[in-house]
This record gives structure tokens, C-alpha cells and sequence, in this order.
């Protein structure tokens, strides 16, 4: 293992903290273990939106149901693993701020980027499931805590943790646009049902 273990056990890390948030019970993955991957419609059981993702849109209105709506897009684009769909939830400046487990604060679109670019390459599997969803909004400025509750798979290894998360969100000309995520590992007994 070497010099390289360290590196490997940050973006396993990482990998597991940090992916996806998805509305319970819904499947984004774009790599599900044994597939070439492909679009949700090409493999059986994956679904892009289902009641439990309306149900939940059920307990927000307004502008905290926009936001609700922005943060899960934010997980979805973790969870297929798509840097195209993370360039449209992120405001793409300079200052905005990303803390994944383990990491330094990074700083600017091009850093994060990079990041998730990272994260992607190094995760064949991942699912995170929000629970606990809080939403405040005030005026152009909005922030989400949840609990992440995420499932991974990676060289027939499959795993379960959970972390804090807390996204604070922007609004220009009516979109929210996420400008700072940061996810704090929790750590989980074996057998502890989510």
C-alpha cells in the first residue's frame, strides 16, 4: 500500500460522504456495479422522480420549496456522477466554498470542480439518501441542514455512513445557485439502521 494508502483512505473517505443526497428511495446511480452505466431509462429500477420525492416537496411551499428543489438537484448530480449537472447547481465564481471530509476549505468554482472531478473517478456507487431537512430562506439567501445518509459500493465492498451536510444557497435572477456545501462525517456503528 505505501504512500499511496493515505491518499486512498481520504478519497474512499470522501467518496462515501460525499456523492449524492437523494430523496428517499429514488436511484441516480450512473455506474451501478456490473453495468456500463447509461441512462436511468436503460436500467430496470432506476427512477428519476417518485412519491416519496413528492411527498417530502409536500412539507415546503414557495421559496423553501424552490430550495428544496435546488439542493436535491445538487445530490443528483453527485449521484450520476455528472460534472455537466453540477456546473448548473453551482454559482460558478470565485468565492464560492466547498469542505468535503478530510479536505481543506476550497475555494472557487475551478477548485471544486476538480474535486468532484476527483470524487467521480474514485466511486463506482454511491447513494445518499437526506433526512431531517431543514430549509431557511432569507431574501437571495438560503441554507439546508440534513443528515446524509449514504450507501456505497466499491470493489465489491459495500458500505454505510452518515454525515451532516449544510448547503447554503444564492439567488440570481430567480435560480438558486449553491455557493458553499460542507459535509461532516458521522460516525455509525455496524448494523445501525438509517
Amino acid at each position: 500500500m505505501g504512500a499511496l494508502y493515505p491518499v486512498r483512505r481520504i478519497l474512499w473517505a470522501t467518496a462515501l460522504c460525499l456523492s449524492l443526497i437523494l430523496v428517499s428511495g429514488a436511484v441516480f446511480p450512473d455506474r451501478l456495479p456490473g453495468t456500463a452505466g447509461g441512462s436511468p431509462a436503460a436500467r430496470p429500477g432506476v427512477v428519476e422522480e417518485d412519491g416519496v420525492a413528492e411527498s417530502e416537496e409536500a412539507e415546503f411551499s414557495g421559496e423553501r420549496l424552490e430550495v428544496f428543489r435546488a439542493n436535491r438537484r445538487f445530490y443528483q448530480a453527485v449521484s450520476k456522477q455528472s460534472l455537466r449537472a453540477m456546473g448548473k447547481v453551482w454559482l460558478q465564481e470565485s468565492w464560492v466554498k466547498c469542505v468535503h471530509p478530510s479536505w481543506e476549505v476550497l475555494t472557487g468554482w475551478k477548485r471544486i470542480r476538480k474535486s468532484w472531478a476527483t470524487i467521480f473517478r474514485n466511486t463506482e456507487h454511491m447513494e445518499i439518501r437526506p433526512s431531517e431537512v431543514s430549509i431557511r430562506v432569507n431574501g437571495d439567501f438560503a441554507w439546508v441542514s440534513c443528515l446524509e445518509n449514504i450507501e456505497s459500493f466499491r470493489n465489491a465492498d459495500f458500505s454505510r455512513s452518515q454525515a451532516q451536510g449544510t448547503n447554503l444557497f444564492f439567488r440570481v435572477e430567480g435560480k438558486w445557485y449553491l455557493v458553499h456545501h460542507h459535509a461532516s462525517p458521522i460516525t455509525v456503528r455496524p448494523g445501525d439502521a438509517f
